[in-house]
């Protein structure tokens, strides 16, 4: 049998542990040979069903591979192809009852070609992808990996060079922290890049012929054949661009000790060796070293690998000869890139890392609530709101307008669909509260329940995808079909959640914050909160700010109140903190709260706790919505 799958290679973006998956085309076009008497009918309905396929005519493929599955229930490629031409027959992929249903019947079978033949590699692949794109829990990763080192191990058997098995086999390793060994990341990343780079020097050598051999202009020109190679290679550097940054990503991330034990070892690209045989200082700048040179290679593969590029510059520093500082932000197409990558995962992962940004910042936003003589806030911009893991402890301390703005057309996808009881890190904010809790239902099914009408309440009221440092009220609050009165006086509460990690110098855009806040003519005070990654006055470069290796930016305190002061803003509120966990270590950070034009009168009490408040609004007897004040 031969299989031709193409796509599956999953992207992971620097150091956030999820991966992104191509659109799924598994082509199987079958060669047998001397078939029984018996199975010419078999037989029959497999080549019809593969001549089908060939062509997208799925309903007719599936017939075939049905009625072949009819006669032999257990036959291995009818079972394959089978799979295949489901997956592939999914007209619409928005419509996720159809997609879940259609996916759950292909994993289905292809887990049956498994448990007749243990190590068929390419049952083992597809349903590696199959069940990644199904759910990107750890538990489902870890039997993805599983099911791409036996497909690599069936094409070592077979003499094949599968470089798109070895590549999911290296992004399902690294996200699992699995780095070194014979099926680890690196070695994966490596052959992955090796056998694919093959390919490319054969779609070279054959545009070199045809275009500067001694026989060139005697050969028969073939436009179309020339823009197919053309067109595959450019396809292959993209993907040798990803290979590369994933690699340069996992030995910047090997420890001193692993690094050691990795020089010890056959590689196929390390570039030096380490002369003391206990130096693990050494070998992990022999580790940097390739890393750096893997994330050049990534970046001259593909111009557009923005992901790539930055973290290039965060490797090699960034300042050039004179001091100057040469990039003071993220750029939005990196920004863009990152996290439309990961925008189905984000909740989940961070919520593996202990992330504790949302809740801090609802606990502050709260906090300054009891400060002063109001209950609630007109109106909250939810700056860099990704999927609204903020919005979740926000939405009970608006009483009139939540908007969201990002970056990431994706993450406000995600963002969207989140109601009242859905989504927006509904799980972490509800704690335990799983089967069997009392949800309030009806039990009259034709009576509608409180839960049912909060169903249909979006957390967010407006969502739109802006530049923070220079979105206008009016750029905010385009598109919002009933805009509030009161829109163009500015926001009264103002958060940014882990935004700041992706600008170093925060002039812009604390100013434009200061634009988009409620003036001091108002009757009613505005509020900034946001977090940052910390980095110690004594560490920090003049600018007051740092790109680091991770390629998230680190203020200190002084500068980020300096230049809040200069914008408008007067610090009120001040608290170091752990956002999140970063392999196994607590990264540093810190808690801003500034008010803008506002008096001295602060009551320096306890903070509250916000949790108490997520989803407490309650329906009063005349079907209006309050407030539980717990």
């Amino acid at each position: 049998m031969v299989m031709v799958c193409e796509g599956g290679l999953r992207h992971r973006p620097f150091h956030l542990p999820t991966m992104k998956s191509l659109p799924l085309l598994l082509l199987t076009l079958l060669h047998l040979t001397s078939p029984a008497p018996t199975d010419d009918l078999i037989t029959h309905h497999l080549e019809q069903g593969n001549a089908a396929l060939s062509t997208s005519d799925f309903s007719t493929a599936i017939s075939h591979y049905q009625s072949c599955l009819s006669l032999d229930p257990q036959h291995r490629y009818c079972l394959v192809n089978y799979a295949s031409a489901l997956v592939d027959s999914i007209i619409d992929p928005t419509q996720e009852d159809q997609k879940t249903q259609t996916f759950q019947t292909a994993i289905e079978l292809l887990r049956k070609v498994l448990q007749l033949h243990p190590n068929d590699g390419d049952a083992a692949f597809n349903l590696a992808v199959l069940l990644q794109d199904t759910s990107r829990s750890e538990t489902t990763t870890a039997e993805a990996a599983s099911l791409y080192q036996t497909s690599v191990e069936a094409s070592l058997q077979n003499g094949d060079h599968r470089w798109d098995a070895w590549a999911n086999l290296a992004s399902a390793r690294q996200e699992l922290g699995q780095y070194l060994g014979k099926y680890g990341a690196h070695a994966a990343y490596e052959r992955s890049i090796v056998y694919l780079e093959r390919m490319t020097k054969e779609h070279r050598s054959y545009i070199d012929r045809v275009l500067h051999s001694p026989n060139a202009a005697e050969m028969e020109w073939d436009e179309e054949r020339y823009n197919e190679v053309s067109a595959e290679l450019w396809q292959m550097n993209v993907w040798l661009s990803k290979l590369y940054y994933g690699l340069g990503t996992v030995l910047s991330e090997l420890s001193a000790q692993d690094c050691l034990g990795l020089m010890r070892q056959d590689t196929l690209l390390i570039d030096a060796v380490v002369e003391g045989e206990d130096d693990e200082g050494q070998a992990k700048k022999v580790c940097e070293a390739n890393a750096l040179n893997a994330m050049r290679m990534a970046v001259d593969l593909d111009g557009n690998n923005m992901v790539a590029e930055h973290m290039l510059k965060a490797m090699v520093g960034e300042s050039d000869d004179d001091g100057e500082e040469k990039q003071k932000r993220a750029s939005n197409e990196f920004v863009s890139a990152l996290f439309d990558d990961f925008a189905d995962t984000f909740d989940e992962k961070l919520g593996a890392l202990n992330y504790k940004v949302p809740s801090l910042i609802g606990e502050a936003a709260f906090w300054l609530l009891q400060q002063g003589e109001r209950s609630t806030y007109r109106s909250v911009l939810d700056a860099g709101c990704g999927t609204g893991l903020a919005g979740r402890f926000l939405k009970p301390l608006v009483d009139g307008t939540l908007v969201g703005v990002d970056l990431s057309t994706k993450m406000l996808d995600v963002a969207r669909e989140c109601t009242l009881v859905k989504g927006c890190g509904l799980k972490e904010a509800m704690g335990d509260v799983e089967e069997g809790a009392d949800t309030g239902s009806s039990e009259n099914e034709d009576e509608p329940s409180n839960e049912d009408d909060r169903s249909s309440v979006r957390l967010y009221n407006h969502l739109i995808s802006l530049d923070l440092e220079t979105a206008t009220l009016d750029d905010v609050y385009s598109g919002y079909i009933d805009p509030p009165t009161d829109a163009k006086d500015g926001f009264e509460l103002i958060v940014a959640a882990d935004v700041l990690v992706y600008f170093g110098d925060l002039q812009k855009l604390l100013t434009n914050f200061a634009n988009l806040s409620a003036k001091s003519n108002q009757e009613r005070d505005a509020f900034l909160i946001f977090s940052c990654e910390r980095i110690e006055e004594e560490d920090a470069p003049s600018t007051g700010w740092k790109l680091q290796i991770s390629g998230r930016y680190a203020h200190s305190k002084s500068y980020v109140v300096k230049t809040a002061k200069e914008a408008g803003f007067r610090l009120i509120g001040y608290e170091e903190i752990v956002p999140r966990m970063e392999k196994g270590e607590e990264v540093q950070g810190h808690l801003f709260q500034f008010a803008f034009g506002l008096d001295d009168d602060w009551d320096e009490e306890e903070v509250g706790d916000i949790g108490e408040l997520v989803f407490m609004d309650i329906i009063d007897e005349n079907g209006q919505v309050v407030r539980d004040e717990l």
